[in-house]
């Protein structure tokens, strides 16, 4: 008799896409990466400027994505909503492509 190992579905893996922001005259080097939690959301790890990893997901009292740590580091607030313009662009094409 053959044992076989249990088959573990694998998730699709999301690539991260790339993008710039400019912001009052700078502009800011963006890399955001799908994942997806437990409950099936999807959240976003973004970091710009190769900085630290900011987590995003969707915030219902705002009514759109948001830094979900409130212990990172400070996202200047124009900032935060630009990359929440590209992040929401980037579901909304995700969603259209399942």
């Amino acid at each position: 008799m053959e044992h076989t190992k249990p088959s573990r579905s694998k998730k699709k893996r999301i690539p991260s896409i790339y993008f710039e922001v400019p912001v009052n005259g700078r502009t800011y080097e963006v890399q955001a990466t799908p994942f997806e939690i437990a409950s099936g959301d999807i959240m976003y790890r973004v970091s710009y400027n190769n900085g630290p990893v900011h987590v995003f997901g969707w915030d219902e009292g705002l009514n759109r994505y948001a830094e979900t740590d409130a212990l990172a580091d400070v996202i200047p607030p124009v900032v935060e909503m630009r990359i929440s313009e590209k992040i929401q662009e980037m579901a909304a094409q995700l969603q259209d492509a399942a």
